[in-house]
């Protein structure tokens, strides 16, 4: 791993790399070198891993996890960094529960949240990909635009530091006003519901026709955005 650039960057400590199989799991492995926030950004990842450790196929995007000393609810506050930071290239997202950003109706970027613990917690670990290049045999989208990569790194942790002081109503409410999935319908176990809700724990709240409610995290139930209607 060759570090190419360390620096100050809104409070975090910035090193970018030239290659390595996961930043994720770099940072999961070797957390104990550091005593601060850091932000890994390598230019080659060989070995990109999403939810339900899917490969992530990557050219030349925009790929870094940050080390987190400390546990906040990062899978509704990461992905709203992401989105603001993205408006000020006036591009505008949104978020396909749980944390996959879309632009389009086409994914453009992919969140891993995970969490070191002993006993207790430790730190968070949050591996973001953001593509650059359009990857039509996955139907995701990239940004097609001449964005420097360390300034939208740059943008998304002050958009974070501005979303880490918000009270948990106000992040909700903000979650919700840009979710791909919510009053839409989907299929669950092949069955039709409504998507009513999303709670404060991030759970989905999904509806059906006799009005039977149903609350879903995460690993039960993949949302397949051709299913959204």
């Amino acid at each position: 791993m060759e570090i190419l650039k360390e620096k100050e960057m809104e409070g975090f400590h910035y090193i970018k790399i030239n290659e390595i199989p996961s930043t994720n799991s770099y940072l999961k492995n070797e957390y104990k070198k550091y005593k601060d926030n850091v932000i890994l950004h390598t230019l080659s990842q060989t070995e990109g891993r999403g939810r339900f450790d899917r490969k992530w196929v990557s050219k030349n995007d925009l790929m870094f996890s940050i080390l987190l000393f400390k546990n906040n609810n990062y899978s509704i506050i990461i992905p709203l960094s992401i989105i603001f930071a993205l408006k000020k290239y006036n591009i505008n997202t949104m978020i396909k529960w749980p944390n996959d950003i879309y632009l389009d109706n086409k994914k453009l970027a992919g969140i891993l949240i995970e969490a070191i613990y002993q006993n207790t917690f430790i730190a968070s670990i949050i591996g973001i990909g953001i593509n650059y290049n359009d990857y039509s045999e996955f139907d995701a989208i990239g940004l097609n635009k001449n964005i420097d990569m360390e300034e939208l790194i740059s943008n998304i942790i002050i958009e974070y530091r501005k979303l880490n002081n918000l009270n948990e109503i106000d992040l909700m409410n903000l979650y919700k006003e840009y979710s791909l999935v919510l009053n839409k319908r989907i299929t669950y176990k092949e069955k039709k519901y409504t998507v009513v809700d999303i709670d404060n724990n991030g759970y989905l709240i999904i509806k059906d026709e006799f009005n039977n409610i149903l609350k879903l995290t995460s690993n039960e139930i993949k949302i397949d955005k051709n299913e959204v209607l």
